[in-house]
């Protein structure tokens, strides 16, 4: 719906590759939609747009986003696994606002298993 909309004109693609595809792509809360107020769950800076690999690694805590928009992985991944999924050194969101960071601070904080 609202939410999905809204990433893809702000995104334009995933937020990370930049696929384009957007039928496959995935509207991701940063801040979990449970934990959230009204506001934070149609906020597009509490969102991103993910491949589904990189939405299902994010959504549970595998990977996350340093204060710069790098991308961040769990020790749990090891490498055969991240080269299978794609985890690469140089990965970030291919912009980022300050706007996310409040919810990127609660990603770290709640989600990532660092």
């Amino acid at each position: 719906g609202t939410f999905r909309s809204s990433l893809i004109r702000y995104w334009k693609g995933c937020s990370i590759s930049n696929c384009l595809m957007t039928p496959v792509l995935i509207a991701s809360h940063i801040k979990p939609w449970c934990d959230c107020n009204n506001i934070q769950r149609l906020d597009f800076y509490n969102g991103l747009l993910l491949l589904p690999n990189y939405d299902k690694l994010f959504d549970k805590g595998y990977i996350s986003f340093d204060s710069k928009g790098h991308l961040i992985s769990s020790r749990l991944l090891d490498k055969e696994v991240k080269d299978i999924l794609g985890i690469k050194d140089g990965l970030a969101l291919r912009k980022l606002d300050d706007k996310h960071l409040e919810y990127l601070k609660y990603h770290n904080e709640y989600r990532f298993m660092g």
